[in-house]
């Protein structure tokens, strides 16, 4: 039986609607893909929302970059952007043949399901769906690393997904700010680096380049979380 994911509603998505964090994906993935030996041309991005980190390959980097996305209001900003886009699911995607790189920025920690194990299992299968179908994936995710073990990013899980406990959370971020989350009541599942090259090295990728973004602020709030450090890293896979 396969896994259910937890979805979340269009008012939550509406708040992903911000290119934040594009530059820095654009230069890590710029940088990055000189490593590969084959140029690339074609870049599917998963999940991509209204298409600002598409858009910014296609005017600095040239690319043919287009936009999978199960938010149809998603895909038509995208074509009124200009960036070509289509609906479709991060676990059961439209696949071309002719992908040169699969993107999933701020994609991943989103995938979640009832239990722990279940989401990780939907984690490894939006990447291993593109498993020899794509010459490399780009992976652009948070990184949370704990003072004790891995355990900030399942305690955030356990907390986010939880009807009761988010009611919970949701009343403390009334007077904690810094613990607001748009994930309460469906989930959201981060991990420390060495949880993702894990599941990489597992799903028969390697790491052929990875750049380690800046860290962030975490408040005395967060630490209590057990949050040791936060930041956004980018990884480029290639099949083993």
């Amino acid at each position: 039986m396969k896994e259910i994911q937890r979805k979340l509603k269009n008012s939550q998505i509406l708040e992903f609607f911000h290119d934040n964090f594009v530059d820095t994906q654009v230069r890590h993935f710029v940088e990055m893909i000189k490593e590969l030996e084959n140029p690339v041309k074609k870049v599917i991005d998963i999940g991509g929302g209204v298409g600002f980190f598409a858009h910014a390959l296609i005017l600095r980097a040239g690319l043919d970059a287009q936009v999978i996305d199960t938010d149809p209001v998603s895909v038509a900003a995208c074509r009124a952007r200009g960036v070509p886009a289509q609906v479709g699911d991060a676990l059961n995607p439209p696949q071309g043949g002719d992908e040169d790189i699969v993107s999933f920025n701020l994609i991943l920690h989103h995938l979640v399901a009832a239990s722990d194990a279940e989401t990780e299992a939907l984690q490894e299968r939006a990447i291993a769906v593109w498993r020899r179908k794509a010459s490399a994936v780009f992976v652009n995710e948070y990184i949370y690393d704990s003072y004790i073990g891995n355990a900030s990013g399942w305690l955030i899980y356990r907390i986010t997904s939880s009807r009761y406990l988010s009611i919970l959370g949701q009343a403390v971020a009334q007077l904690v700010p810094s613990l607001r989350a748009n994930t309460f009541g469906t989930g959201v599942r981060f991990r420390a680096n060495r949880e993702w090259v894990n599941i990489f090295d597992n799903l028969g990728y390697e790491v052929v380049a990875y750049r380690k973004g800046a860290e962030e602020n975490v408040s005395l709030a967060r630490r209590m979380l057990m949050i040791k450090s936060c930041r956004r890293d980018s990884y480029l896979l290639v099949a083993k």
